[in-house]
């Protein structure tokens, strides 16, 4: 008798570096951005003290620009930037460039835009691109070795853009839990405005698809031919994460999955699971979920934790728990969501 087996693993990755709720204002204009945050439909609302660039200086001689990446009073850690080694600026034939930089903002131009209105961007890094750059493995950032530690975030919010994408769902139209979380969340550093402490993530479902056969199987085109729904994919990773998590702001949790209507149980896959491939860590009061990226790859590594269904049954298996993080080295604890979590550009 033939049979067949067909299993399903989705991974999250972020189209676009995490953006702050006042940077998303900005760039809601930007139709370069709108247009990758489009490839997305499924988000994430998430907090963390604000991040700040200090202690900026500029080596001429050696083309470094270093500085401390401080989260709050708990986080600090010295990066370098090397001019010689980022690819946008080794791709271009000068040797100098005009560096524009503040406690949110390296910007890195072919000449001074204040003189030259044509000058062109070069580069440019906010706290959570240069997050994002550096656990992509991006050449030219130096030391910032504890980067995870930094991308850990308070998760509030998870949604899915159930007809058309993020950018309409989350930026676009008014988003009821985002403005919720901007009047409701409570300060987390002095100084800092909520709409800086809170961050949006869009993310793409990137499901892969793995079916056994048995020997006497009979194949034919339709063996073949992509048979998966999208949409329904997206709408049970949102389900696994909410019901998994709990986080503050979603109404409904999703009580009885992997039951429902809309997602996979049901479906002709035998299991299904998902995992988050960035580096970084997401707490509730109800749980933690680690992602996971090899530097190398770009794919999912040891370090990440994992959801998965088979039948009836939900299973989140943890790093360094269930099963060896990093060829049996033990994930490191990121900070514990009690501890103290986590404007405009200036020039200097």
């Amino acid at each position: 008798m033939s049979t067949t087996t067909k299993s399903k693993v989705s991974s999250l990755h972020l189209v676009y570096p995490p953006i702050s709720n006042q940077e998303a204002v900005w760039m809601q204009q930007d139709a370069d951005v709108e247009a990758i945050i489009r490839r997305s439909d499924f988000y994430m609302i998430a907090s963390r003290a604000e991040a700040t660039y200090q202690d900026i200086t500029c080596d001429h001689a050696a083309q470094t620009i270093s500085f401390r990446f401080v989260v709050g009073d708990h986080f600090s850690d010295d990066v370098v930037l090397a001019l010689n080694d980022l690819p946008t600026t080794v791709a271009k034939p000068q040797t100098a460039f005009f560096i524009e930089a503040g406690p949110k903002m390296i910007r890195i131009w072919t000449d001074d835009p204040q003189e030259i209105p044509d000058a062109e961007l070069v580069d440019w890094f906010t706290t959570e691109k240069l997050l994002f750059d550096r656990s992509h493995g991006r050449q030219g950032i130096g030391g910032f070795a504890n980067y995870r530690q930094a991308a850990t975030y308070d998760l509030l919010y998870v949604g899915i853009a159930k007809v058309g994408d993020t950018f309409d769902r989350l930026i676009d139209n008014g988003h009821k839990a985002r403005q919720t979380i901007l009047s409701n969340e409570p300060q987390r550093y002095p100084g800092a405005r909520v709409s800086d402490e809170t961050y949006l993530f869009a993310f793409e479902v990137e499901p892969v698809m793995m079916t056994s056969y048995s020997l006497d199987h009979v194949f034919d085109e339709s063996t073949f031919e992509p048979n998966y729904e999208h949409k329904r994919i997206v709408a049970d990773a949102e389900k696994a994460f909410v019901s998994l998590l709990k986080p503050q702001y979603n109404r409904q949790l999703f009580k009885n999955y992997p039951k429902g209507v809309d997602g996979l149980y049901g479906s002709d896959f035998d299991r299904y699971g998902y995992n988050l491939c960035e580096n970084l860590t997401l707490n509730t009061a109800n749980g933690r979920f680690r992602g996971g990226r090899d530097l190398e790859t770009g794919f999912i590594s040891n370090e990440g934790d994992a959801i998965f269904v088979e039948g009836d049954t939900v299973q989140h298996f943890v790093s360094g728990v269930d099963f060896p993080a990093d060829y049996g080295a033990p994930a490191p604890a990121p900070p514990s969501i009690d501890e103290p979590p986590s404007d405009p550009p200036t020039a200097s």
